[in-house]
């Protein structure tokens, strides 16, 4: 049996039992975790951090063989409540999730995109459009995974694109791209991700509230 302590984004929660949920991890150090978090369903204290994209400090451990992991401790270190409490950002926090989720193996390193999640959260919270946020969390993904091409885009997207690799996403809003922009980058990346998944994340259809 492992003990790990680590933080993590809440992915994806799905009930286990009357009183205890499977929370979907992405931790800093080890990828997605699927672990079973007790006493989670209800009025409770953990019940109250198990929200989706809040970042919480945690402890969980598996036995050798199990198929799920076992919360321990954990605590919230930044709530995703004000984000899903504005009607821009709210839309987009079950696509960065899933996207996330999809994304990262799990049981293995996924630090880039924790860091890549962060960056986008902090950013939604200082106020940088959700249509930029989305582009540039999609981009970043994809990158990581490999599959984007970015050598094929239009003239136009590359140039984007390449902004995207040097400026975090508080320069890029100083001077924001153009709508038109924006939607032919969204035109690279959901067919590279179509393409690569061959299929369509179920939360992407929220996005059509960004527009």
């Amino acid at each position: 049996m492992s003990l790990v302590s680590t933080t993590a984004f809440i992915l994806k929660l799905d009930p286990l039992s009357e009183k205890d949920l499977v929370a979907a991890l992405l931790t800093k150090d080890h990828g997605v975790v699927r672990a079973a978090v007790r006493g989670a369903r209800g009025k409770s204290k953990r019940a109250a951090a198990l929200q989706l994209l809040t970042e919480v400090s945690l402890t969980y451990f598996r036995r050798e063989g199990a198929d799920l992991a076992r919360v321990d401790g954990l605590e919230i270190v930044a709530s995703a409540f004000d984000l899903a409490s504005r009607a821009e950002s709210a839309m987009l926090l079950p696509y960065l999730a899933e996207s996330a989720l999809t994304f990262v193996p799990e049981s293995e390193q996924g630090g880039d995109v924790y860091r890549l999640v962060r960056h986008v959260l902090d950013a939604l919270l200082a106020g940088v459009p959700a249509p930029l946020a989305a582009r540039y969390f999609e981009v970043w993904l994809l990158r990581f995974a490999g599959v984007l091409p970015e050598e094929d885009a239009p003239p136009g997207v590359r140039v984007l694109l390449g902004a995207m690799r040097k400026l975090p996403l508080a320069d890029l809003s100083k001077k924001p791209p153009t709508p038109a922009a924006l939607d032919a980058l969204e035109d690279v990346t959901r067919e590279a991700r179509r393409s690569f998944l061959g299929h369509e994340l179920k939360s992407y259809r929220f996005l059509t509230a960004l527009r």
